[in-house]
């Protein structure tokens, strides 16, 4: 044994001085603690709890953060466009180098505006890649101003987002249990939907829509259900417990529907909303296809062909979404339901 080489001590981590140093989520840049909490605070937090209304969001892996300021300043050009709301810039604008002078004039200035209106639109830390979550307040309405935002985009042919890929906007959301699931499809849908429960059995058992309540027209619809980090409400009993809600005048037509219910589950949380038949149009609210050319009708068509198609289906009300129903290409980097 060579007695003039020594042993390299470890450190007080229990790592020897010659490992390499972890870059950790900053990009290899040195912060400061006060940095690190403006950045984290940037990305949310909060929580997601029953009678909120809001916008799920995908992105790109690993940036999240960049995501979340992305999509806020998005949402606050609209807002100010379609509603006449002005920004509230009172957070950092990236995730890189931070003023802790001017951070700590905004959080003063954050302070005092506490008592005062809640914020417009504000992010809600998740613990899921690639996904993020604003909860919105009135007078937006979550559904009507993605639809909006889409076809704002489409008419523009202007790309103003880099990370964000797609928009769910949330009517209402509630708890993530069959009680639950009950009570908020019994709220969102009653404004679309003769109800099964306000149907009344005729002489011949059949049902009739009970006359002292307004008749919504007939709609077609399909059920997309979406569910992630939880294990208690399975999709397939998801779509029939929904279906069971909407009356018999409504029918299932998974090609064309004259409305999507949307439904997203995330841990103890359940939202729904209901938009129109429209949503496949507008690339199911996928910003990042939206920017892109809409090819050819002779190539889409021998597409389609290739790919096989779309199938009718008459299915029961248990089978109101299709097969296809999974995310599409340009969320495939999202996380596993």
């Amino acid at each position: 044994m060579d007695s003039n080489k020594r042993k390299e001590a470890p450190n007080a981590s229990g790592e020897n001085k010659g490992a390499k140093r972890s870059k950790g989520g900053s990009g290899g840049k040195w912060q400061t603690p006060h940095q690190k909490t403006k950045i984290a605070a940037s990305r949310g937090h909060g929580t997601i709890g029953p009678g909120d209304i809001g916008i799920w969001a995908t992105c790109a892996r690993n940036q999240e953060g960049r995501a979340t300021t992305e999509l806020k300043s998005l949402l606050y050009q609209y807002a100010e466009k379609f509603y006449g709301i002005a920004a509230q810039p009172d957070e950092s604008d990236d995730d890189d180098e931070v003023d802790i002078e001017a951070s700590i004039r905004k959080e003063a200035a954050a302070m005092g505006e506490k008592n005062g209106k809640p914020k417009m639109f504000s992010p809600v830390r998740l613990d899921i890649e690639c996904v993020l979550f604003f909860k919105t307040q009135p007078p937006i309405d979550p559904v009507d101003f993605v639809r909006r935002i889409c076809e704002d985009i489409i008419s523009s042919g202007t790309r103003s987002t880099r990370y964000i890929n797609r928009l769910t906007p949330m009517a209402l959301m509630g708890k993530a249990t069959e009680k639950g699931l009950s009570e908020l499809a019994s709220t969102v849908l009653r404004e679309h939907f003769q109800l099964a429960e306000l149907e009344t059995p005729s002489g011949n058992g059949e049902k009739e829509a009970d006359e002292s309540t307004p008749k919504p027209p007939r709609h077609s619809y399909a059920i997309r259900p979406t569910i992630r980090n939880h294990n208690s409400l399975k999709r397939d009993v998801v779509i029939k417990q929904v279906a069971s809600l909407i009356g018999d005048t409504h029918s299932v037509n998974l090609t064309k529907p004259d409305k999507v219910i949307l439904i997203e589950i995330y841990q103890t949380v359940c939202g729904m909303s209901v938009v129109g038949g429209d949503w496949e149009t507008l690339k199911r609210y996928n910003l990042s296809e939206l920017y892109q050319p809409r090819p050819k009708v002779g190539a889409a068509a021998e597409a389609g062909a290739g790919a096989g198609g779309t199938r009718a289906v008459d299915s029961p009300k248990k089978e109101a979404v299709s097969a296809t129903g999974a995310s599409t290409a340009t969320d495939s980097l999202e996380p596993s339901k």
